[in-house]
């Protein structure tokens, strides 16, 4: 009965938040609509009023960690990262959003980048139960494995620390969210999300191919464009001009070659 009660009260709630968003496109009120129809499983609709939400208010946060977590419910977990990631752009302290974040990691099994996120929000959020259970959760044995057989997994020497940095639009930067903003035809943010993994990994030859490859270099070039563009990329701040006249000059002996060809 007061499961029956609690969707009754949110079929109420839905055709007031219709009301104030149907007068006022631009009213934030699209989010508790699309979390009320997400609740009630109506995840169609919740995708909808989510998305013309956020193209509505491109700078509301709250409506990309609701979009994120529709996206997520659905099944469609590149999507949801990819809102996540947008509402971190705009509030890079929403426990929402990072939260949300964790969990994705989580369910496509990268334990370590959701421990990762979870001691970043816990920075930022150093009361919130939540994501102390959660960090504590991540770290439990499984009951049904043995010790021996699940030994405590160590943080790789090669994984550097949190950045002392001011924290940048992208949390934690990865091949795979850089591969999911290129699907999404978004070559800049891939390419720049490949230019911050070049900074802590100056050796990764694949990342620094892949980076060459998003900046418009032709196969054939790639071998040697590769090493000097990954050296470029994690030169100090002082240096990274460097970049910027490698590419002009690279690309004035590509119109060279055009012309004689």
């Amino acid at each position: 009965m007061k499961r029956v009660q609690s969707s009754a009260d949110l079929i109420g709630k839905i055709s007031t938040y219709l009301q104030i968003v149907s007068k006022d496109p631009h009213s934030t009120a699209f989010v508790p609509l699309a979390e009320a129809y997400r609740q009630l499983g109506l995840l169609g609709d919740a995708l909808e009023a989510a998305r013309m939400g956020t193209a509505m208010l491109p700078h509301f946060c709250p409506g990309f960690t609701t979009l994120g977590r529709i996206l997520a419910q659905m099944g469609r977990i590149d999507e949801a990262l990819i809102a996540y990631t947008k509402a971190l752009e705009i509030d890079h302290q929403s426990q929402s959003a990072l939260v949300g974040l964790a969990r994705l990691h989580l369910v496509r099994g990268e334990r370590e980048l959701a421990r990762k996120i979870l001691h970043q929000a816990a920075e930022f959020h150093p009361d919130d139960e939540l994501i102390a259970n959660m960090l504590v959760a991540i770290d439990m044995p499984s009951p049904w494995h043995h010790r021996k057989a699940t030994p405590p997994v160590e943080a790789s020497p090669a994984v550097a620390p949190a950045s002392a940095e001011p924290v940048v639009s992208i949390p934690i930067p990865t091949a795979t969210l850089a591969e999911i903003y290129a699907k999404q035809g978004l070559t800049d943010q891939a390419a720049y999300v490949y230019e911050e993994i070049l900074r802590s990994e100056p050796d990764n030859s694949a990342v620094a191919r892949r980076l060459a490859e998003l900046r418009g270099f032709p196969p054939s070039s790639l071998p040697a464009v590769a090493a000097p563009l990954a050296e470029a990329v994690s030169a100090p701040p002082a240096k990274r001009q460097l970049l910027e006249t490698f590419e002009r000059w690279l690309r004035a002996v590509q119109v060279r070659r055009a012309h004689v060809q």
